[in-house]
C-alpha cells in the first residue's frame, strides 16, 4: 500500500499526518534510515507492560506447576573435547 503524508515543520522538529490505514497503536516510534535506500523506517516501539497484565502474567506463574527438582543440583558428565571443523553429529 502507498500513500502520501503531510510534512509539518516547525524550527528544527518535522511531523507526520498519516493517512488513514498508516495508524500506529503505539505511543513512540524507532526511526532509522535504510543505507542502501535512504528510506526513513518507523517501527512502533512496544509498549510498556500495563498492571494488569503483569497481575495474570504472576497468576499463570502463580497457577503452574513446576517439577520439585527444577532448581536443584545435578551432576552433568565432562564434557569431551572435539574438533570444531568435524560435522559428524555428536
Amino acid at each position: 500500500m502507498r500513500a502520501t503524508a503531510k510534512v509539518h515543520r516547525t524550527n528544527t522538529h518535522q511531523t507526520l499526518d498519516l493517512p488513514d490505514g498508516f495508524e500506529l497503536s503505539a505511543d513512540e516510534v524507532w526511526v532509522r534510515r535504510d543505507e542502501v535506500s535512504g528510506d526513513i523506517i518507523l517501527t512502533p516501539k512496544p509498549s510498556r507492560p500495563r498492571p494488569e497484565r503483569l497481575a495474570r502474567l504472576f497468576a499463570l506463574l502463580d497457577a503452574a506447576p513446576l517439577p520439585e527438582d527444577l532448581l536443584q543440583e545435578r551432576e552433568n558428565p565432562p564434557r569431551v573435547p572435539r574438533d570444531p571443523f568435524d560435522d559428524r553429529p555428536l
